[in-house]
């Protein structure tokens, strides 16, 4: 079974109504537009950003992919959905600026990611195609969460 990243933006109303359990769900094809997903990426991503395996530090592009508070207790596969309020969103779309591709590709490593079982990593794996795919997710990301923190919205993070 895979475990896919995803994000969903989500207004003060769409919040108020996950939280009371009455949101429907964030799969339907109304909220299509709504919903961004990074595959597999979310773990690689996560470590490249901070060092850590399951960790965060003070630093907000740590809070990206672990990061908030379960929004209610429905789990979406591996956990509930996180909220990441709309400040912290903000607080988390400055830090990423820094984050260029140069600056991801020398905090990538794939014998760290390796050596500490970072998902999906695998012993055979082509640093340069892990690196694009892992990249390639994170900058799509980077723009999405940019996107979402100009329109002062929410995010819900999860992963199923």
């Amino acid at each position: 079974m895979s475990m896919i990243g995803y994000y969903f933006r989500a207004d003060d109303d769409i919040v108020q109504k996950l939280k009371e359990g009455s949101g429907g769900s964030l799969f339907d094809e109304s909220n299509e537009d709504r919903l961004m997903c990074v595959d597999k990426a979310w773990h690689a991503i996560h470590y490249t950003l901070t060092g850590e395996v399951w960790g965060m530090t003070k630093e907000p592009a740590s809070w990206l992919v672990l990061g908030g508070e379960p929004v209610n207790d429905e789990d979406m596969g591996y956990g509930p959905a996180r909220l990441i309020e709309k400040d912290i969103v903000k607080l988390i779309a400055d830090a990423l600026t820094s984050w260029d591709e140069t600056a991801f590709r020398e905090s990538f490593c794939i014998e760290d990611m390796i050596a500490d079982q970072v998902y999906p990593v695998m012993d055979n794996e082509s640093e340069e195609e892990f690196f694009q795919y892992v990249w390639a997710n994170f900058a799509e990301l980077k723009k999405w969460i940019q996107e979402v923190a100009e329109a002062e919205e929410n995010v819900i993070v999860f992963i199923a």
